[in-house]
Parts: structure tokens; C-alpha cells; sequence
């Protein structure tokens, strides 16, 4: 009998340990893949042709059309959805300008959120979030350690970065730190996708071999930082936050 249960601990244990591993490379996965739907579809669809129509219609409405991309941009910041694709549109359409309206088009609903999550829709928000033991883990980390955090997370796809700003909004970090911590924080991730679309526009015109090896050497340090980041942000989680991949259990 003792040898069943300890067989069934290990195979629970053998478990855990894969879905451990499964979760850390799962990021990496996905943006892999990513990568792989961008290259087949730029391949296999027409989304030059479409990238270039959007170009034409937003650059021939003048200043209308960064302003028509900044709201775009403004309205997917505060929605809790993926917005990386349009920093790479914006390098597309708008070449290294982008940087610029990217950047202000991301921090100011960024700041907006963070404000609306602490003043305005605290409750319902607290409610949302504390079914979710990664962002308890948050809460306890930023009373501690502040806005070092906030960088770590910005710069972390631990958590999705729309879904800081009203995480965020709900510890104890002062709004002043956060603000400064946001701004330095996103500045590596908005220059790696508009120079992604760059360098996707720029594949139209025949891009050179120091080009490749530009663009080669950029992805292995983004991966990199990428890794390096996020394992000193789960770790600073993991030891601070308590154990926030454990999930409560359910009642049988």
C-alpha cells in the first residue's frame, strides 16, 4: 500500500514538474509562433499590398491620420487585449516616427488606467483580480519593493501589459513612481516592433545582407533579455508574492 502512494506522489509530482516546464516555455512558444503566422502570412497573404493601402489612406489624411492611429492605439491600451501588432503597423506605415506615437499613445491610457483602477472602478476591479493569485502575488511584491517591480513588468511578458495598468492601480505604489517606472519600462519593447515594421517595410525595397544580420542580432537580445527578465520577475514573485501559480482547490 505504501509503495502505491508513494508511486501516485511521484506521478503527481512528475505532473507538476511538466506543467512547470510547459508554462515557462509557453511564452516562447508563442511568440515563436508568432513569428512563424507573420513570415506565412506575409508569404502566403497579400499584407504588403494591404500594409501599403493603409499607408497611402493614412498618410494622405495628413495629420488626421496619426491622429486617427493614436486613438486606435489609445482605445486598445485600455482594452484587455494584445496590442503588439500595432506598434509593428505603426513602424510600417510611419517609418522611425513611430517611436514617438507609439510611446505617447501608450503611456497616457497606461497612466489613465492606473488612475481609473484606483479611483473610479476600485472595487470591481479588486473584485476581478483577486480570483487570480498572480495578481495577489503583485500586491504583495509592489509594497515592498515599489517601482523596481514596475519596471520588471514592463519589460516581462509574465503578465499582459494592459492588465497592469489597473493591477497596478490597486497596490501601493505611488502614482508619481509608477509613472516614471512605466515610461522607462516600455521604452524596450515599443522600439523592438516599430523596428520590426520597419524593417517589414523595408523588405519591399530589398534589404541587405547587414540588414539580416541587424535584425538577427536584435531577436536573439530581445529573447534574451526576454528570458532574463522574466525569470527574475517570477522569481521576485515566487519569493515575495507567495506561491502564485498554486490555484485554490476545488471541493469534491
Amino acid at each position: 500500500m505504501a509503495s502505491l502512494v508513494s508511486v501516485f506522489k511521484k506521478g503527481r509530482s512528475s505532473k507538476t514538474t511538466s506543467s512547470e516546464e510547459l508554462r515557462r516555455i509557453a511564452p516562447w512558444v508563442g511568440f515563436g509562433l508568432v513569428l512563424l503566422a507573420l513570415c506565412l502570412g506575409w508569404l502566403l497573404l497579400p499584407l504588403r499590398e494591404w500594409m501599403d493601402q493603409l499607408q497611402h489612406w493614412l498618410l494622405g489624411l495628413g495629420a488626421w491620420g496619426v491622429v486617427i492611429f493614436a486613438l486606435i492605439l489609445i482605445v486598445a491600451t485600455f482594452l484587455p487585449m494584445p496590442d503588439w501588432p500595432l506598434p509593428i503597423v505603426a513602424g510600417y506605415v510611419f517609418g522611425f516616427r513611430a517611436f514617438i506615437l507609439v510611446y505617447v499613445g501608450i503611456a497616457i491610457p497606461s497612466m489613465i488606467a492606473f488612475l481609473a483602477a484606483r479611483h473610479l472602478a476600485r472595487d470591481q476591479m479588486k473584485a476581478f483580480l483577486t480570483r487570480r493569485p498572480i495578481y495577489q502575488a503583485i500586491d504583495k511584491v509592489v509594497a515592498r519593493e515599489g517601482w523596481q517591480v514596475v519596471v520588471l513588468l514592463r519589460l516581462s511578458p509574465v503578465v499582459p501589459f494592459n492588465l497592469q495598468n489597473y493591477a497596478l492601480g490597486l497596490t501601493a505604489v505611488p502614482f508619481w513612481p509608477y509613472v516614471w517606472a512605466t515610461l522607462a519600462g516600455i521604452i524596450p519593447g515599443i522600439a523592438i516592433y516599430v523596428y520590426f515594421g520597419i524593417f517589414g517595410k523595408g523588405l519591399g525595397n530589398g534589404v541587405s545582407v547587414f540588414d539580416w544580420v541587424i535584425f538577427g542580432v536584435g531577436c536573439l537580445a530581445t529573447i534574451a533579455l526576454g528570458v532574463i527578465v522574466t525569470r527574475q520577475t517570477k522569481a521576485k514573485l515566487a519569493q515575495k508574492g507567495g506561491s502564485w501559480r498554486k490555484r485554490p482547490q476545488r471541493r469534491r
